[in-house]
């Protein structure tokens, strides 16, 4: 066996040397994802930058009499919340949008923010909804509360929905002929969702409906069957809501979260108008908010 020899300058530099060489040490959080489940941007964020670590750290130096009150306002980012819908329980850890401790923390590791920049025009398009939905849902309001009857915390959970475009959706309104002088009209679907999914679900919206557009082009179907025609164009719309508008877009996304944490009962294909009622549903408890002139407040993800 071969014994390298080291005379006693070269100890006493190595040990100057380890002293002032680390290695870099990130904290771990359940909001944390894998290298191969999400960018590598996402591992270039260090443990200083993150506040949430920081109010854990103040918390805990302060007298014991403060604690509470500190815990209850400026920690929520670090504490879990075990989701209630869905199959299966999930623990999501959400951020309290009152304190710019709790905005910075979101904002940080808020990857699905990420992925509709990276989308282009329709993505910056969801986001902006996306960010008044959760601007609502982190208020005391009537809407905050009806999502509660199912979700102890509704904006935790809207945080993890991801989006996905449907860019060969349906395009055209269908209007077939009845019996007699009525006539049945289908607009193109708006954004669907899997029902009763829980955290994580994907929702995706139809490139061509009324998310996007405000018309569409009429396909006119004949009663006795064979090839159908095109017939001019009809606005479509989301609940009272010109297509394209954002209150429309809004809407769209508080009627996709109903149907995640199953506040609103399934209503794919729009059998008897379920579809049409769940929204009106959705707006007899968040109307004011949608219609509120408080602007969305767009958070920028640190980098």
């Amino acid at each position: 066996m071969y014994t390298a020899r080291r005379s006693v300058q070269a100890v006493v530099v190595a040990l100057l040397v380890s002293g002032v060489v680390s290695l870099p040490v990130f904290s771990q959080s359940a909001r944390f994802l894998s290298v191969e489940e999400r960018p590598l941007h996402l591992l270039r964020l260090s443990s200083p930058a993150n506040p949430c670590s920081d109010n854990s750290k103040r918390a805990s130096s302060l007298p014991h009499e403060d604690t509470s009150r500190i815990d209850s306002s400026l920690s929520p980012c670090d504490r879990p919340i075990s989701s209630t819908s869905g199959q299966m329980p999930v623990t999501v850890v959400p951020c309290n949008s009152s304190t710019q401790a709790g905005i910075s923390c979101s904002a940080s590791i808020d990857a699905v923010r990420d992925d509709l920049n990276a989308m282009g025009k329709h993505g910056q398009t969801i986001l902006r909804a996306r960010d008044r939905v959760l601007q609502i849902l982190q208020s005391e309001n009537a809407c905050t509360a009806w999502y509660r009857t199912k979700e102890p915390d509704p904006a935790a959970v809207f945080r993890t929905l991801t989006f996905a475009l449907d860019r060969n959706g349906e395009a055209y309104v269908q209007r077939t002929p009845e019996s007699g002088a009525t006539q049945l009209i289908r607009n193109p679907y708006v954004a669907r969702v899997m029902q009763a999914e829980g955290p994580n679900s994907t929702v995706t919206i139809n490139v061509n409906g009324a998310f996007y557009f405000p018309m569409a082009t009429v396909v006119e179907e004949r009663f006795e069957g064979g090839p159908g025609s095109f017939g001019g164009a009809l606005p479509i719309r989301v609940g009272p809501y010109a297509g394209g508008t954002f209150r429309a877009q809004v809407v769209t996304l508080l009627h996709e979260f109903g149907h995640v944490i199953d506040v609103l009962p399934e209503d794919s294909g729009d059998i008897e108008g379920k579809s049409r009622q769940n929204t009106s549903n959705v707006l007899r408890a968040c109307q004011a908010e949608v219609e509120s002139k408080d602007k969305p407040r767009t958070l920028s993800a640190s980098r």
